[in-house]
Order: structure tokens, then sequence, then C-alpha cells
């Protein structure tokens, strides 16, 4: 989860929401249940060693009672007041009670707050598991309150992978239900903590993606709440927030004061690494190296006692690594980049499992919902035989006049390839393919990073173009650019195996890294990169050597480097927006036609 805002703090907030303080000298035995759990909640924050006791009392109350509703709620009590490993084993037992119950929703909730704790300890993948578990149950009880609370998490889970953008499509969503919902009072139901904790997580993943106007309203909303509900202690918070923004948008000074007027009104005892790395990012940015590493070794001591920590912060170890070789110090330059491995080790073990499981479990399960329930839709539409009439006649008409449409626009389109100039400057052909693959049967492994020397950019301009990715060094940039051109030069591209983990290994870096630069700077997605690359190379071949014009479209395909003739075909038509037999078509004719 989020460093900045974990699950103890949401708990804290939920606190401040709900619950007065109520005095210890009090009789458990005469209370009920809706009563102690009052008190268990105002002991949280102020005494949670007294409130820990009296959360064993409720258990031990809701077992003689045989009361498996209470003692759910008494051990999920318990999993939030016990350290690690306790806590797990109190979700495990919350769970079961819950099921016990045979109410669906409480099995829900149960599910959700394992799910949410083993978040808060960073093992996401049991994490995400039972948040997932939590989803489903939800929508089949379209609660759609239990609904936005696990997709409120599942959205962090992406913030985690890095997927801000579809981060951000879930927070708003989230963020706008609790707000419609902020005044409903309902048992058991927190709209105004979810409502905070979403406006939060919504104005930082804004920053992230550059919605920086957004942010101005959002920041002024949440002060306005702040004030009006007198919750002072959140405040720093959305200091924090702006000087996150501030940051983002390059004015440094600024982000370094609201971050530094965050830490001073912060009124908690957690570390707040978020403030202490994007000071540090900001000094580093003014040329305060010796001032940012200062910073960054908080960071370092941090990890040092809990071995958790957000992949965000990786910048941070990078740069301290790059001071002590600078000075020197090659034991903490040692350190530092064997904690680095480390976390990085952890992040692509984490990123592979995570990434899957929502893509599969949540992202796709949502695309079924929306396509049953236009099928639903349409199934409950029925027409007259005279409207069935006349919209056949009128579809009629219409494919007349799109098929005339559209050839209309395939004769453009074919122009427009026609007359544009070479995308590739250097192009072999396909008698200088089959001489190379006859000099060596066997398939050459391309050592890039040996034919590019690795040179630092060379002024602030070069350094600036380098520099668009937050977290990666611009020299690693310019040299994963610099082999990107080899590979296109070289024609690698039409190697039906390339993929980007081969290609990520040959140029000595990770997946991640070579598939944000390829995004950043080439503007596509690896798969689409490739495959431009390919088709591109395929008209110039087309355009250049009529033989090519009798290959059928399963060869050129296999030529192209495309494992079969309707991948080739769907690339082509998603790039020209014509079909490759109409384009080949059109180029025979255009050769008859200059005869």
């Amino acid at each position: 989860m989020n460093q900045r805002f974990n699950i103890k703090i949401l708990f804290f907030t939920i606190l401040f929401f709900s619950v007065n303080t109520f005095s210890q000298n009090i009789n458990l035995e005469r209370m009920n249940n809706e009563e102690i759990e009052k008190i268990i909640d105002s002991l949280y924050y102020s005494n949670p060693d007294e409130g820990i006791k009296i959360v064993k009392f409720y258990i031990k109350k809701s077992k003689k009672e045989n009361s498996n509703e209470s003692l759910y709620i008494a051990y999920r009590y318990a999993s939030k007041f016990s350290p690690v490993p306790i806590n797990f084993k109190y979700t495990d037992s919350a769970l079961i009670a819950s099921k016990r119950t045979e109410n669906k929703t409480l099995i829900t909730d149960a599910y959700l707050n394992k799910g949410v704790i083993l978040m808060d300890e960073s093992l996401y993948q049991k994490a995400l598991d039972n948040i997932l578990i939590a989803n489903k149950y939800s929508l089949e009880l379209n609660d759609n309150y239990i609904i936005n609370k696990t997709t409120y998490f599942i959205a962090q889970n992406k913030i985690y992978l890095g997927l801000h953008e579809d981060a951000n499509k879930e927070l708003v969503n989230c963020y706008n239900y609790f707000k419609v919902n902020l005044n409903k009072k309902v048992l058991n139901e927190d709209y105004k903590t979810y409502y905070i904790f979403s406006l939060m997580s919504l104005i930082d993943s804004n920053t992230r993606i550059g919605k920086h106007q957004e942010n101005i309203s959002l920041l002024e909303e949440a002060y306005d709440f702040i004030y009006k509900n007198n919750f002072e202690h959140l405040k720093p918070y959305f200091i924090s927030s702006e000087g996150t923004d501030a940051f983002y948008k390059a004015n440094y000074n600024l982000a370094i004061r609201k971050l530094s007027e965050a830490i001073r009104l912060y009124n908690d005892q957690w570390p707040h690494l978020n403030d202490i790395f994007y000071i540090g990012l900001s000094n580093w940015k003014l040329g305060k190296r010796d001032v940012a590493v200062k910073y960054f070794e908080e960071i370092d001591k941090e990890y040092d006692k809990s071995k958790k920590l957000n992949p965000e912060f990786r910048p941070a170890y990078e740069l301290l690594i790059k001071y002590n070789d600078s000075i020197g110090n090659r034991d903490k330059q040692l350190k530092y980049i064997n904690t680095l491995m480390s976390l990085d080790k952890n992040y692509e073990k984490n990123y592979k499992y995570l990434f899957s499981k929502i893509n599969k479990e949540y992202d796709t399960h949502k695309l079924i919902n929306e396509k049953n329930k236009i099928e639903s839709s349409l199934k409950n539409q029925r027409t007259i035989i005279s409207s069935i009439l006349l919209i056949t006649i009128l579809a009629s008409l219409f494919y007349w006049n799109r098929y005339n449409s559209l050839q209309k626009k395939y004769k453009e389109k074919f122009e427009e390839i026609i007359s544009q100039k070479p995308i590739l400057e250097k192009l072999e052909t396909l008698a200088e393919v089959e001489s190379k693959q006859e000099d060596d049967l066997n398939p050459k492994t391309l050592n890039i990073t040996d034919k590019i020397k690795i040179t630092a950019p060379k002024n602030s301009s070069e350094l600036e173009f380098y520099n668009k990715i937050p977290g990666l060094n611009p020299i690693l940039v310019q040299n994963i650019l610099q082999q990107l051109d080899k590979f296109e030069e070289e024609l690698r591209f039409t190697d039906n195996q390339m993929s980007l983990r081969l290609l990520s290994e040959e140029f000595n870096t990770n997946i991640p890294y070579l598939s944000k630069i390829i995004n950043v700077y080439k503007g596509k997605n690896f798969n689409y990169y490739i495959n431009d690359l390919r088709i591109d190379y395929i008209i110039e071949l087309l355009k250049n050597d009529a033989t090519y014009l009798n290959y059928d479209i399963k060869n050129l395909a296999s030529l192209a480097g495309f494992t079969n003739a309707v991948n080739f075909s769907d690339n082509f038509q998603r790039k020209f927006e014509i079909k490759p037999s109409y384009f080949i078509k059109m180029m025979k004719e255009n050769i008859k036609g200059n005869a």
C-alpha cells in the first residue's frame, strides 16, 4: 500500500469520525456489544494496551454467548490491535467466524480485512488474493459500499505496479461514490473515511499522470472538508500532497517548503517516507546533493529496520550509489547496490504475480460483466415486424453507402501510404536476408551493448530529453535508445521469436525499464512498436520491389517476423486502416496504369 497512509492510519482516521472518548471505569459485563465496540474504538490510539484487553474480553464474551457474528467482529478488532504475526492469526480466526455465520456480507468483509492487513505488511500477493475474493463476493451481493471499498484497495495494488492511469480511473469512481453518499449513516459503514481516503489517493495519482490542474479544486475541497468537520489531524497529509505535486511540476523550493511543513504538523509515530523521499529528490534537483543524501539515508535506515520499502523510493538508492561512487566510498556503494538488487528482485516477483492476477481476475471480469449487461439489454429489446423491415432497408442503404465510403477511404489511404517517405532508411532485400541465413545456420545473438559506446548527455537540453522518466538515469535511457536504433538498423525485429523479455536481456536491462522507455520515447507499447516496424518494413519492400507483390500474405507475414498471417493482417489494418490484400491489389493496378 502507499507508504504515506497505511491501514493503521486508516483505522485511526475512522476513530476520529465515529468515536467519542469513554471513561475506563466502566463495568463491561453490563454493557451491550455496541457499547463495548465504541470503547474499543476509543482506545485504539490513546491506549492500545488497554484496548487489547477489552478485545480479549469481547472474544470471551462472544464465545460464551455462542455468537459467531460478534465473535467475528471481536477477532477483526484483535487483528488490528495485535502486532505481526499474531494479527495474521486473528484475521484467519475472523474469517472462520464469519463463515460460521453464513452471512455473505460478513464473509466478504472478513476477506477484505485480511487482504488489507496483509497489504500493510507488504505481503502483496496474498493480500490481492483476499481482496479479489472480497470484490467477487461484493459483486454477487450487489453491495456498492463493499464494491467500492475493494476497488479502492485494488487501485492501491495498481499504484504499486506503476499502473497510475488504470488506478486513477478506479479512484475517480470510488471518490464519486463515497462523495455522493458522504452523509449516509448505516451501521458498520463509514462513507466519510473512504471519501477522504479516496480523495487523497486520487490527488496523488493525478500528480503522477500530470493532472495538476484538477488537483487545485480537489485540494480546496479537502481543506474545506477538514475545516467543516474539525479534522485538523488530516491537514498535513494534504499539505504533503501539495508538496509532491509541486515536485512533479519542477517547483522544487515549494516542494521542500510544503513537505517540511507537513512533517512538522504530523501528530503520529509513522516515518512518512514519502515526504522524506521527495525532500531529498528536490534538494538533489537543486544541486544540494550533500543535503539530499541525508534524506535518502533516512529511508535506508527505515528499510534496515522493517525490510519493507515501496518501489517508488527506488531512485533514492540509485542516487545513493551514484553519490558514494563520486566520493569514493566503496563500502557504502556496495551496501546500496546489494539493497537495490534485493528490492528489484522482490518487486519483480510481486509485479509478475499481481499484474497477471489483476488482469485475469479483475479487469477481464469487469469487461465480461459489461458485455453480459449489454447482451442482456439487447435480448430484452423486441420490435414489431414492420420495424424490422424498416431497419433492414435502412441497414442495406447504410452498408451500401459504407461500402462506397470504405472504397474511397481505402483509395485515399493507399495514396497516403504510397506518398509517405520511407520510415526505415536501410532495408535488406529478401536475397540479402537469405544470403545471411546461408552464411550462418545458427541464429546470431546480438550483443548490442558491445556496439554502443555509453556517453553522458552533452548538454542540459540533451539531459532534459533523456530525463523524461522519473527514477531512470538519463544515461541509461540514452544507452537504451541507442541500442534500439541499432536494433532497428539491423532489422532484428524480423525475428519472430523477438519479445520484450529477450530484448531486455540483450540490452542488459529489466522488462519494466525497457517497457517504460519504449512507451515514452516511441509513443507506443512494445507490441505496437515491434509490429509497426515489421509493417513498415514490408511496405517499403512492396513499394520498391514488385517481386514481393506476388508473395501471398502468409509469406509476407513470415518475412516480416509475424508468426501467422492473421496477426500480420490485423496489425497492417490497425496501422493503416486498410487490408494488406487491398493494398497489394492497388499496387498492381497502379503499376499497370503506369506501364
